[in-house]
């Protein structure tokens, strides 16, 4: 009868660990040279639905294809980001996947 209100939230370093360090890591040398070996690895793996951004905070499961359709269109929009070697537009899905996250899938959580 009552809803649970979460006030707990994580960050996007809680939500998906190994990507956050790789951003990290392109913030810093850029996005890979466009058709090379390290920018076709990255562009793959973000385009694996249970590799990505979005799967990794699923627990590397593409599940949330069929069960979110927030998540999966933040997913497709994580690799477009990429491949317009939009920073900005990276960092704002970024922010946009984490409030989302924190919404819907936290409380989520809390439930089970």
């Amino acid at each position: 009868m009552f809803q649970r209100i979460s006030t707990r939230t994580e960050g996007f370093h809680e939500i998906a660990p190994k990507w956050a360090n790789k951003i990290m890591g392109m913030r810093q040398e850029g996005f890979p040279f466009p058709l090379s070996l390290a920018w076709w690895r990255l562009y793959f793996t973000l385009d694996s639905p249970s590799k990505c951004i979005v799967g990794e905070a699923h627990g590397f499961s593409s599940h949330y294809e069929n069960e979110c359709v927030e998540c999966d269109r933040l997913g497709w929009e994580f690799g477009h980001s990429f491949l317009m070697r939009s920073i900005k537009k990276f960092d704002d899905n970024i922010e946009e996947f984490v409030i989302h996250w924190n919404d819907k899938h936290i409380s989520e959580k809390e439930m089970k």
